[in-house]
């Protein structure tokens, strides 16, 4: 049963990640079935190499490890430290904060959680040419709750037709882009971990953010001589039942698609020697009925974004680039119509450019830049001083992952990832100087919400 989910506007975003999941790819279960290590599918993980890529569109099933003795289930567990560069009291309605010492409210710039997020994973082959990566989370932050979290699962088959090898399948998964092999979409973009106590920019792209278990979505797609890929899905809103019974509560019912929201990917991936070159591109347009209230028609958002990845892996080195530009266009009549904006058209774009250095799978290093812009607007962007969208900044990470080339004696198959990273802001929602919603003169500036992280990320 399609129902209902989502804000009344993806712009409108909540500033703080709050109850936001950030999950992970590079499970152990994956390894004892392949009888590979991590590095086999991952430069540091959960960034894929061509392999990686391969194992993902072949519908999680190959074998050549342990199928017989466990199951396909792994568990993950991410412990951090967050500071803030200028203490900041908790958002409003909070209702658990990390206790002290070091934690929790007010004015408090230091947040330590040493169970952020727990997780335990299906990841898979089910049965024959299906496979199921199937992730449920226990999150430990703002607010406790435990979630069906990012979830695909896709049967997967060969053909030859003439002269071309044709890789086909079908996938079912609630969340767009998360069936996506490249880390370049939304979905498993860098940064692949993120505080839960971070602040964030305001405005998002509608295909940027929706969250686990708020959509359901279907799709068919084709990987042609081992080049091009295609890929046409479908996606429409969980009913506020639904999403309860998978954890989503309060449910996302504040934007609600209407129908069916289209989405489409299509690629070019060639290798050569150690090299790897991709460019593609990928959209979704939805109709909308904001605010979950009906009788004033629909909004009506397309997203239409162009990607590229280089990769590089030798035996030492691997060396990744990426990039990725959203446009999306905003045609918001029934807002507009609400009193909840004041352009009846707006448009927003995102871009983001990464770069990441892993040595001997073990030591990695990963520098992004992003940038948020769009039209202003003194209704949806009117909880900041400036009514903007606009904000820029890098992010810095430094990564040991001691276990990529296999694990303990004990056991094996364990994974861990422990790093440290640092996120600038030159300008948020809108300036780079007096950036708080009240106005007040020169008391918070862009830098004030640079964020410190430090984090251990282990699956076992």
């Amino acid at each position: 049963m399609l129902g209902r989910a989502a804000s009344a506007a993806f712009a409108l975003s909540s500033a703080f990640y709050g109850a936001s999941i950030d999950s992970a790819s590079a499970l152990p279960s994956f390894a004892r079935q392949t009888g590979q290590t991590c590095s086999a599918c991952h430069t540091a993980f959960p960034q894929l190499t061509p392999f990686g890529r391969r194992f993902k569109l072949g519908g999680y099933t190959l074998e050549g490890g342990d199928t017989k003795n466990m199951p396909p289930v792994a568990f993950m567990i991410q412990s951090t430290f967050t500071h803030y560069n200028t203490g900041l009291n908790g958002p409003p309605g909070t209702t658990y904060s990390v206790p002290q010492p070091d934690g929790g409210f007010p004015n408090s710039n230091n947040f330590t959680d040493l169970a952020q997020q727990s997780s335990v994973f299906y990841g898979g082959k089910v049965w024959g040419n299906l496979g199921a990566f199937v992730q449920a989370t226990y999150s430990n932050d703002y607010g406790r709750a435990f979630a069906l979290d990012n979830t695909d699962i896709r049967y997967a088959d060969s053909v030859k037709i003439n002269n071309f090898d044709v890789l086909y399948g079908l996938t079912v998964n609630n969340n767009p882009t998360v069936q996506d092999p490249w880390n370049t979409t939304p979905v498993w973009s860098n940064p692949f971990i993120q505080s839960s106590f971070a602040l964030s920019p305001v405005a998002s792209t509608m295909i940027e953010s929706w969250t686990p278990s708020q959509v359901l979505g279907a799709g068919g797609y084709v990987f042609v001589n081992d080049m091009i890929y295609a890929e046409i899905s479908g996606y429409g809103s969980l009913s506020s039942r639904i999403q309860n019974s998978l954890g989503v509560s309060p449910p996302q019912l504040g934007f609600t698609i209407d129908g069916v929201a289209p989405y489409y990917r299509v690629a070019i991936e060639h290798n050569w020697g150690d090299h790897s070159l991709m460019v593609g591109a990928y959209g979704m347009s939805a109709s909308i009925i904001p605010n979950n209230i009906w009788g004033f028609g629909v909004d009506h958002f397309y997203d239409t974004g162009i990607d590229a990845q280089y990769q590089w892996i030798s035996d030492q080195h691997a060396v990744t680039l990426r990039g990725n530009y959203i446009y999306e266009n905003q045609g918001l009549n029934a807002t507009y119509a609400q009193g909840n904006s004041a352009n009846a058209n707006n448009y927003l774009q995102t871009l983001k450019l990464s770069a990441e250095y892993v040595y001997d799978h073990t030591y990695a290093l990963t520098g992004t830049y992003f940038n948020i812009n769009g039209s202003p607007d003194a209704i949806i962007f009117g909880s900041n001083v400036n009514t903007s969208p606009n904000s820029a900044g890098f992010i810095f990470d430094i990564a040991y992952l001691p276990f990529s080339k296999g694990g303990p004696q004990i056991w094996p198959w364990f994974n861990t990832r422990l790093g440290m990273s640092y996120t600038l802001f030159t300008k948020f929602d809108g300036g780079a100087s007096n950036i708080d919603p009240t106005g007040c003169w020169n008391c918070r500036n862009a830098s004030d919400n640079n964020t410190f992280l430090v984090y251990a990320w282990t699956a076992f």
